[in-house]
C-alpha cells in the first residue's frame, strides 16, 4: 500500500510534457556556392583579358606616364603629382573602378600589386584575365636617374619600349596564363560565379 502511494505521489510531482511545445532544432540547409566550370571561367576571363589588354595598349600608345619625383632609382608610382596613373591603375580605372583607384592613391600610392593578397584590389586582379605575375610586369616601376635634373623624356621612352615587350609577352603566353588565372579564381567559387554570371 505504501509503495503504491509513493508511486502515485511521484507521478503527481512529475511535470506533464506537452509534446506540441517541445522545441525541435530546425535543420537549416547550408547553401554552398556552386563553382562554375573551369571552361566557363576561362571564357569569361578571356573576355576580361581582351578588355584590359586594350586599355593597356591605349595607355602605352598614349605615352603619358607617371614620373618618379620621390627618390632616385626605381619606384612603383600609382599616381604622380601631375595626376598621371600607372599602367595597372589605368586599367582598373578604365574598368570603372574609379573609387578604388582614388582610394589606393590616397592610402598606398607606392603600392606594388604583387604584394596584394586580399581585398578589392585582389578581387580585381583575380578577375582581370591576367595572372598577378603579369600584372606585376604591366606595373612597371618608374625610374629617376642620378642627374640633378632627371630626364623624364628618356624615362618615358624606356617605359614605352618595356611596355611593348610586355605586350608581346602577354600575347604569347595568353593560353597558359588564362589556365593559371582560372585555377586561382576557382579557389574563390563565389567570385568565380559572379564573374561568369556577369554580376561583379
Amino acid at each position: 500500500m505504501l509503495k503504491r502511494m509513493a508511486i502515485a505521489l511521484c507521478l503527481l510531482a512529475s511535470p506533464v510534457v506537452d509534446a506540441a511545445r517541445v522545441a525541435v532544432p530546425v535543420q537549416v540547409p547550408v547553401q554552398v556556392e556552386q563553382a562554375p566550370s573551369k571552361a566557363d571561367v576561362i571564357k569569361a576571363l578571356s573576355a576580361r583579358r581582351a578588355h584590359n589588354l586594350a586599355s593597356f595598349r591605349a595607355y602605352r600608345n598614349g605615352g603619358v606616364y607617371p614620373h618618379n619625383n620621390v627618390r632616385r632609382g626605381p619606384l612603383n608610382v600609382w599616381k604622380d603629382r601631375d595626376g598621371h596613373l600607372c599602367a595597372a591603375a589605368t586599367m582598373i580605372d578604365k574598368d570603372g573602378q574609379h573609387d578604388l583607384v582614388a582610394a589606393t592613391a590616397k592610402a598606398t600610392n607606392f603600392i606594388r600589386l604583387l604584394d596584394v593578397t586580399e581585398g578589392p584590389l585582389m578581387d580585381w586582379i583575380l578577375t582581370s584575365g591576367f595572372t598577378i605575375e603579369e600584372i606585376d610586369r604591366i606595373q612597371e616601376p618608374m625610374m629617376m636617374d642620378d642627374r640633378d635634373e632627371p630626364d623624364y623624356q628618356v624615362a618615358d621612352a624606356n617605359l614605352a619600349k618595356d611596355y611593348a615587350k610586355t605586350d608581346t609577352w602577354l600575347v604569347g603566353h595568353a593560353k597558359a596564363s588564362l589556365d593559371v588565372a582560372a585555377s586561382r579564381l576557382l579557389e574563390n567559387p563565389g567570385l568565380a560565379r559572379r564573374l561568369v554570371d556577369g554580376t561583379l
